[in-house]
């Protein structure tokens, strides 16, 4: 679930970024000043991209221990049994 709020979240900051992207390019007046938004678009994304990877990071590493937990429980429990017998 975590994963999912996290996608939409991304995917929207993308959309919005970009549309306004957009909008800046076309209020453009020159060359030059298409270049130096399209820059700092790219740039921008690129670390949106950086900090967006992190998060899935940390996302999924949390759902896969969440995930793993019972069984590494039952796990540990049967290896007690085992010592024990």
């Amino acid at each position: 679930n975590d994963l999912s709020l996290k996608t939409i979240a991304a995917l929207r900051a993308n959309t919005e970024a970009g549309l306004s992207h957009f909008e800046a390019l076309i209020g453009a007046k020159s060359l030059s000043e298409v270049v130096e938004l399209q820059t700092a678009f790219l740039r921008k994304q690129v670390e949106m991209t950086v900090e967006q990877a992190k998060d899935f990071q940390t996302v999924a590493s949390k759902a896969a221990e969440d995930v793993s937990k019972p069984i590494k429980t039952a796990f540990e429990k049967a290896m007690k049994e085992v010592k024990i017998a």
